[in-house]
């Protein structure tokens, strides 16, 4: 990636993190420790954008990512995350007239999870949803509630699958995977029709929250284009869409954009809305977690609650050996007795990670510490929580 900025082409870019050998895939989980240690690595160069706040990877190498099956990212088993998918349904059925029938389609529609939902919270209204996702493991042209999910990615080629032109679309938590998000959308914005007006929802982490928290553990090799308010706002419009609003969703961890399918528009490029990492930098974080992970080994194990991209950067930042972190824990059946990539460390559920009686666990997101308090307690885990962000 270049290191002007892909969003508004700014110089201004500023280097904020740099890790030579990261793991480039994330959610996906290995049979042996071994072959997690000998997962593919790439580098990571975060530039962030001091005129509209975008952070990119400048070192991103798009053909060591590939999204298939094996990729697993299901985060519905969490209670917490499943009352977030539900609000943002409500958000997206909300977008039409009661009385209009809905043709929704996703992009990047993972499991079917959220296309589901949808189709099901709809009910009669729906009259087509379809999804395009690479990884789905179902049928071409299968998926939950009624939907269609097409092995494939959405483009101009692609739309021709659809049924019915669509005037609900939805993208979450793809944009961020994309090395060129502003042709990503203009893509979108193509193959939906220079006369279409359809509402478009996209859901992507917020670089100011990641900032704000010196949140290092969110910073890893998939996510290459990580947005602030500004900066989606500034591509939406660029691409052709009207901006409705942007606003912070899931303890400001994400950012929701509502927009509408319109013609495009040179609108004036942000100017010095980026903000700086406040308090110390990377290096200071890792001291500070190995100390506290050093300190509490002496008194039993530690483990980390949570073997998504979180918890794998955490883990290959404070303990790249996986030599002082004992074991993850996460209640995701697809992920338990499986092993993380680059470090090596098992995922065990909550039941057998009692066994190795932590004394101290690690949990990767705030969000879910209320939650993961309860399942500890039901598994008999009597260790000590303390959340990381």
């Amino acid at each position: 990636m270049s290191d002007a900025c892909p969003i508004c082409r700014s110089s201004s870019g500023v280097a904020i993190e740099s890790r030579e050998r990261v793991p480039v895939l994330l959610n996906r989980v290995y049979a042996t420790r071994g072959e997690a240690q000998a997962a593919p690595v790439g580098r990571l160069d975060i530039l962030h954008c001091g005129d509209c706040g975008f952070a990119w990877n400048a070192a991103f190498d798009a053909s060591l990512i590939v999204y298939d099956d094996s990729y697993e990212n299901d985060q519905t088993h969490s209670p917490a995350f499943s009352a977030h998918l539900e609000a943002r349904v409500a958000d997206v059925l909300s977008a039409l007239p009661a009385g209009e029938a809905i043709d929704y389609l996703e992009i990047g529609c993972g499991q079917g999870g959220f296309i589901g939902a949808v189709a099901r919270a709809a009910g009669p209204r729906l009259r087509s949803a379809e999804g395009f996702d690479p990884a789905w493991r179902g049928a071409d042209g299968d998926g939950p509630g009624g939907s269609r999910i097409h092995i494939a990615y959405f483009n101009a080629g692609t739309a021709g699958r659809l049924r019915h032109r669509p005037n609900i679309v939805v993208s979450r938590h793809t944009i961020e995977h994309v090395q060129n998000p502003a042709a990503f959308l203009s893509s979108i914005r193509r193959a939906l029709g220079t006369d279409s007006r359809a509402r478009l929802f996209i859901e992507t982490p917020s670089i100011d929250w990641i900032l704000a928290r010196r949140a290092m553990q969110d910073l890893f090799y998939e996510h290459c284009s990580i947005f602030s308010v500004a900066a989606l706002s500034y591509a939406l419009e660029t691409s052709g869409f009207r901006v409705d609003r942007v606003g912070e969703v899931f303890g400001g961890q994400y950012l929701w954009a509502e927009a509408q399918a319109a013609a495009p528009v040179q609108p004036t490029p942000p100017s010095r809305v980026g903000r700086p990492i406040s308090g110390g930098g990377p290096a200071d974080y890792v001291s500070h977690w190995r100390r506290i992970v050093e300190e509490a080994r002496l008194a039993g194990p530690v483990a980390v609650w949570g073997a998504g991209a979180k918890g794998v950067t955490f883990c290959g930042l404070v303990d790249p050996a996986g030599a002082v972190i004992d074991h993850v824990i996460d209640v995701n059946p697809a992920k338990q007795r499986l092993h993380l990539a680059g470090t090596g460390l098992q995922v065990l559920s909550p039941a057998d990670a009692r066994a190795r009686a932590p004394g101290l666990i690690l949990v990767m997101n705030s969000n879910y510490l209320a939650e993961v308090a309860r399942q500890a307690a039901a598994a008999g885990l009597k260790s000590r929580l303390m959340a990381i962000d």
